[in-house]
């Protein structure tokens, strides 16, 4: 490789790391029903209600649809969530 390449790879990395701190990615979700005696964990999110239905008819674990209101968005805009109770739970007592 010579030097235009490399400082072209260095300009597109720039833009990429710009574009991402502009619009930066959710948290990586962290299962915490890990071990080997629990269920595994599910935890989805889906933009229509019918999807996140589907998709929890799919599951062979106890799951449930719970719809969510958007942060910074118009009123009445949902997201739709597929977990169990117990995960919920947990996650939401330390909001």
């Amino acid at each position: 490789m010579n030097k235009g390449d490399w400082g072209n790879r260095l300009k597109k990395v720039e833009q990429l790391a710009q574009s991402f701190q502009q619009c930066p990615l959710s948290s990586r979700y962290k299962p915490r029903l890990s071990r080997l005696w629990q269920p595994s964990s599910i935890w989805k999110l889906f933009p229509r209600q019918c999807m996140a239905i589907n998709f929890a008819q799919s599951c062979r674990e106890d799951v449930h649809v719970f719809a969510l209101e958007k942060e910074q968005a118009k009123v009445g805009q949902r997201i739709f969530l597929v977990t169990s109770y117990s995960e919920l739970w947990h996650y939401y007592r330390y909001v």
